[in-house]
């Protein structure tokens, strides 16, 4: 699991943990390297966050996990940065993100609670949601789940290596534990 120097590590590393994994939290470009999967967890601004990765130069380090094919997990931050950028303004400008795939992120709207905070319906789950920005891909067909609040957003993505969420699966109970087991299964039957 990638340590950015913000984000809910303890709780996702206790989760993925939970679901099987073997995980080691590090910023070490070589330790991660010696990984099978990079998880990117995370909670916060998404241009503090893009601000972290690119004074450590892991920005360049997931996008080269990915364009190399390596199994990817990124939650809420972990997700929206892999798209080209976000309203979500650091210091008055939008913010850049990876540009992995083509879409922005922008705050929710509706009339809604903002942040959505709670639990919500994902293909016939629940999980829990806390976060007020959300993506919005420009292909439709990356999502893998959308969900409801206020209006319509992506709440996970899946392609090639990649598997993301908005949602905080490692505070979703069971329905949490099961996706972080099918990932880490998947893993496994990779490496066979």
């Amino acid at each position: 699991m990638l340590d950015y120097g913000m984000g809910n590590l303890r709780s996702v590393a206790k989760a993925l943990e939970a679901a099987g994994a073997d995980v080691v939290v590090t910023s070490s470009s070589a330790e991660l390297d010696r990984s099978v999967a990079l998880c990117v967890p995370g909670q916060g601004i998404f241009g503090r966050c893009m601000a972290n990765l690119a004074a450590a130069e892991q920005d360049d380090l997931i996008r080269g996990w990915i364009d190399d094919q390596r199994p990817y997990l990124g939650i809420c931050l972990g997700m929206q940065i892999l798209f080209d950028s976000s309203e979500e303004q650091r210091g008055g400008a939008s913010c850049t993100g990876l540009s992995i795939f083509p879409g922005v992120v922008r705050r929710l709207r509706g009339d809604v609670r903002i942040p959505h905070m709670g639990w919500n319906e994902v293909n016939d789950e629940h999980y829990y949601f806390d976060h007020s920005y959300a993506v919005r891909p420009r292909d439709d067909s990356l999502v893998s789940g959308w969900c409801w609040h206020g209006e319509r957003f992506a709440a996970s993505i899946r392609s090639g290596s990649v598997t993301a969420v908005q949602f905080h699966p490692e505070k979703s109970a069971t329905a949490g534990l099961t996706l972080l087991s099918d990932w880490t299964a998947a893993l496994e039957e990779a490496a066979v």
